[in-house]
């Protein structure tokens, strides 16, 4: 057990995304393993359970757009200071080039800072331009979740601080109803995200099953998640009549009874960086079908072991991929059989030792 050193995750919020999930359950990760733990957020969305001291900076924000960003700088450097953490890990999009080199000029301390990147898209974590390169390859560590990525980032620039840790899962986390929910047909397909058409795709998602034997057949399509395009979505299937089949059930606190009683959960991301949502359906024993997209999927799922990897952005193959997963029994149970026992090597257990080699 470590009890001496102190860890404060950052993160911009602890609410709907993959990156955000993985932050909370680091906290108990770390938590277990004897660490301090706080935690920075700088917007006050608080939904996913977190263990150790929580620091928002969300609250009581400025309307006026400058003076919120001044404000909060002011409060991160404060909150940054009074933790004073042995290490900062942080998960959150770093994208904007004035707000980071503010971070990085009145209150980072390099040697302390532990940069996430948990997309493939390299510049949601590193802002444009040489002083950013020079920047990170200061830091005590840049953390790529996703092997793809971490090439990426070597092709990048050439960093010495980059380190390979993938996202994990804690099967015993994954809590699901004793009594299934009325709402969860057990032959629908499954879809969960931030509804973002741009990236997730859930548009062109909505278009493919509509072409779906599946569909004909009565097969629902369930999508989990909240996000800017919903009402773009909504039009999509509306003018598709396909209010019957189609729901949009929003972000729910727990989806683990959603993913447990599917037929199956579907991922046709334009990319990702290593999908949280894939561990978890395998976790619990449903297949996934998923484009072969950058990055993450390939890394996680064995082509008609525990899933299908279909060629990356071809909807007419995922269209033929979900109706196979639907006719062909005995594939889908094979599938079914071999999915929680393939992520052994990304559990709790397994990538947690990975993180304490960096802080040691």
């Amino acid at each position: 057990m470590n009890t001496k050193k102190h860890i404060c995750i950052i993160v911009d919020t602890l609410s709907e995304g993959g990156a955000e999930k993985i932050a909370a359950s680091f906290s108990f990760a770390l938590e277990t393993e004897g660490y301090k733990v706080s935690i920075i957020s700088l917007r006050n969305q608080i939904t996913y359970k977190y263990t150790g001291k929580l620091y928002n900076l969300g609250v009581n924000e400025s309307p006026i757009k400058w003076l919120k960003q001044l404000q909060k700088i002011r409060l991160f450097r404060s909150c940054y200071k009074n933790i004073d953490a042995d290490y900062y890990v942080d998960f959150r999009m770093r994208n904007r080039f004035v707000m980071e080199a503010l971070l990085h000029l009145f209150v980072f301390k390099p040697k302390k800072m532990i940069m996430s990147v948990h997309n493939f898209n390299i510049e949601y974590h590193i802002p444009r331009g040489f002083i950013f390169k020079y920047l990170y390859h200061k830091t005590k560590a840049i953390v790529a979740v996703s092997k793809d990525s971490c090439k990426a980032l070597k092709d990048y620039h050439d960093f010495n601080n980059l380190i390979y840790i993938p996202n994990f899962i804690n099967k015993e986390r994954l809590i699901v109803s004793k009594n299934i929910p009325q709402n969860i047909p057990s032959n629908a397909v499954l879809a969960i995200g931030r509804l973002n058409v741009f990236v997730k795709q859930f548009d062109k998602l909505i278009l493919s099953y509509k072409n779906t034997e599946s569909f004909t057949k009565g097969m629902p399509l369930i999508i989990l998640g909240e996000g800017r395009d919903r009402e773009i979505l909504e039009t999509i299937i509306a003018d598709n009549n396909l209010q019957e089949r189609v729901k949009l059930l929003g972000f729910v606190q727990n989806p683990y009874d959603y993913i447990k009683h599917c037929k199956f959960l579907v991922l046709c991301s334009k990319f990702e960086g290593m999908p949280i949502v894939i561990l978890e359906a395998l976790a619990l024993g449903t297949p996934v079908i998923s484009f072969d997209c950058k990055s993450g999927p390939s890394e996680l799922i064995r082509h008609k072991h525990n899933g299908l990897l279909i060629e990356d952005q071809n909807f007419k193959a995922l269209e033929q991929g979900i109706d196979l997963l639907q006719m062909n029994g005995d594939l889908y149970e094979q599938l079914k059989e071999n999915a929680s026992s393939s992520i052994e090597s990304f559990t709790e257990k397994q990538v947690i030792t990975s993180w304490e080699a960096v802080f040691n």
